[in-house]
């Protein structure tokens, strides 16, 4: 919204006064993930042991544990949740057993039905409060990650001044 200030003349008995009143401009500015899809209304992830549930799963690599539902029983993963974890450790079976934060860090939602989640078409969704669904998440970008850094500083040894022998 843009603010500034109007200046209006008007005479009254002789003098003239300035009165300044306040305007307002709303400016409408576009989404900067025009490219995506409306953003949908996440589904609540459904409890433990739900039979959306097709998959959960431990991830060493990322310390994150996923979880993948079919949520209109068509027979395909369409909405995944990814939480951090606080501890795992392996059962007398060799099992992973994890601790995880109670709400979900990332979600992802099949928006146009193909089966995958993409990314550039908006379908990741970033919570960075990991406080649930409460109207906060945001769509989740890290292009700026996958381009090569530029002009990387080239770094040089000293070369070392010779020593004068007394």
């Amino acid at each position: 919204m843009l603010c500034g200030i109007d200046i209006q003349e008007s005479k009254a008995s002789m003098n003239d006064q300035r009165n300044i009143a306040p305007y307002f401009i709303p400016i409408v500015t576009p989404s900067p993930f025009l490219h995506t899809q409306p953003r949908s209304k996440l589904p609540e992830e459904p409890d433990e042991f739900d039979q959306r549930e097709v998959d959960a799963f431990y991830d060493w690599r990322n310390d994150m544990f996923f979880r993948r539902f079919d949520m209109t029983g068509m027979g395909t993963v369409d909405f995944m949740t990814a939480r951090r974890t606080y501890k795992v450790w392996l059962d007398d079976y060799g099992t992973p057993s994890v601790i995880t934060v109670a709400d979900p860090l990332f979600y992802w939602m099949d928006l146009n039905g193909n089966g995958r989640f993409e990314q550039e078409l908006g379908e990741m969704w970033l919570d960075s409060y990991e406080d649930g669904l409460t109207g906060n998440e945001k769509p989740y970008d890290n292009s700026d990650l996958q381009q090569a850094p530029t002009n990387i500083p080239s770094w040089s040894a000293p070369t070392p001044k010779p020593q004068i022998e007394d």
